[in-house]
């Protein structure tokens, strides 16, 4: 075992939470492994909080909620357990990565829904917190998991059987969804729902006046409600909110004065030319939309600043964006760069006129901080939008990280003020975020279900709340 309990180990974070005291770390690399883990923690009252690879940049990097854990890494279970190519499911576990998975699919009929992290973030751990991909909310993608219980017991959900086979949903209660975002058990496998390998890809990408904002939210929740024909998920971004004074941090090439929008039309040819026409019509009224382009993704080179973005689009990850983002040449360099970063991510409404009040009431806290914000809307259905907010520090500054902070909190509390719950929690808010937003009788239900399969709270203990 490793001692993580010394300050240089314990403080890689790339967003400056306060360090959690750890007790150690594990890395078992095979089901039998983690089993034998969970019946010596529980003989012993062990608290285990699991990780995948660890790089929940943002939000805690690898770090757990509470102190006096022993961190389970299961970076070294990194099989593809089995690939059905005909009906489109791979079976992995926990350290597979984007580029690995992606690797595996390359030249078959399948891709992954890849999301804009790096190549080598775990498909497992990034699924199970809700992440959001090209194409999807990667919540989609998880078809059936396996488990191991506080009793060292081993549970399959969805579908996928105790032999690593995924048969599709079957008969009965489905408890797959329990374990998202929670913390009855530790993950060891799930069923990966890929997406077929479209004809086409269009990226659509288009740069407009900041004060268009809202109307751009709009104009492009009528498209998806209108009747989207093409596949891909649809980004309006880079929309930064800065103080008028103060020493606030962007990544380069990010102008204040303009926003984006962004993403994929999948499909057929036919079918991405009448999407394609049916989004300039419902961007006609914002100004700048004349300039939106939808280029092949397959034809953008690697000279293109999109580059990064059609190499996703087609189901390839890259480190490019990250690295970009945050200075650094390899993502190894993040948890330590001099760069530092937030994320608040709540749901965000698809209305023009909330959207503008919603803004205007998180540019107060940006100016009381005097630390920039970045807000993204990932339009992840018709119904609402995922938010991504980032905040950008800079670590040498000595008060900016305590800003930064101090920003995220009022953010969320003015968010979910107007409304606007958060769906994916950093290690900071784990547990305000579920509390303030479920009912006492939800809570009560949740408590009794992590009581009984967990009755010592052993498992990565603060996880969302339980």
């Amino acid at each position: 075992m490793q001692d993580l309990s010394r300050p240089e180990l314990r403080s890689r974070d790339v967003g400056g939470h306060q360090p959690r005291s750890v007790a150690g770390v594990e890395s078992p690399r095979s089901l039998d492994e983690v089993r034998a883990l969970v019946r010596r923690a529980t003989a012993a009252k062990l608290r285990l909080y699991p990780i995948s690879t660890g790089r929940n940049w943002g939000m805690g990097s690898g770090m757990p909620v509470t102190d006096d854990n022993l961190v389970v890494d299961l970076g070294g279970m990194n099989r593809v357990r089995s690939l059905d190519l005909e009906a489109g499911y791979a079976v992995i576990e926990p350290g597979v990565t984007q580029r690995q998975l992606a690797a595996v699919l390359r030249d078959t009929p399948w891709m992954l829904n890849v999301t804009a992290s790096c190549a080598d973030t775990s498909v497992i751990g990034n699924a199970l917190d809700r992440g959001d991909g090209c194409i999807r909310s990667r919540v989609h993608d998880v078809a059936g998991l396996e488990a191991v219980l506080a009793d060292g017991s081993v549970v399959t959900t969805g579908g996928l059987d105790p032999a690593g086979r995924y048969h599709g949903r079957v008969a009965g209660p489905d408890l797959t969804s329990s374990f998202v975002q929670h913390n009855l058990g530790i993950v060891t496998a799930m069923a990966v729902s890929l997406v077929p390998r479209p004809q086409t890809i269009g990226l659509v990408h288009g740069r407009m006046p900041r004060d268009q904002v809202s109307a751009a939210v709009g104009a492009v929740t009528g498209f998806l409600r209108g009747g989207n024909p093409a596949d891909g998920l649809l980004r309006v971004r880079e929309l930064s909110l800065v103080p008028g004074h103060g020493d606030w941090t962007l990544p380069p090439g990010v102008d204040p004065g303009l926003f984006t929008v962004l993403g994929p039309l999948m499909g057929s040819d036919a079918t991405v030319e009448l999407a394609e026409e049916l989004l300039r019509k419902a961007l006609i009224e914002v100004e700048g939309a004349e300039a939106l382009r939808v280029v092949d993704a397959a034809e953008i080179g690697p000279d293109d600043p999109l580059y990064p973005r059609a190499l996703m689009a087609q189901g390839i990850p890259t480190c490019r964006g990250v690295h970009a983002a945050l200075g650094v040449t390899s993502c190894d360099q993040i948890d330590e760069g001099a760069m530092g970063f937030l994320a608040l991510l709540p749901v965000m409404p698809m209305h023009a006129r909330r959207t503008e009040h919603i803004l205007a009431a998180l540019q107060t806290a940006v100016d009381a901080h005097t630390t920039a914000l970045m807000v993204e809307w990932n339009m992840v259905s018709k119904h609402l939008a995922n938010g991504v907010m980032q905040i950008f520090f800079d670590r040498g500054t000595p008060d900016a990280a305590y800003r930064a902070h101090q920003l995220r909190n009022d953010g969320n509390c003015l968010l979910r003020g107007n409304g606007c719950a958060i769906y994916r929690s950093d290690i900071d808010h784990a547990a305000a975020d579920v509390w303030s937003e479920t009912s006492t009788a939800g809570l009560g239900m949740l408590h009794r279900l992590k009581t009984a399969l967990d009755p010592d709270g052993l498992l990565s203990p603060g996880r969302y709340g339980a």
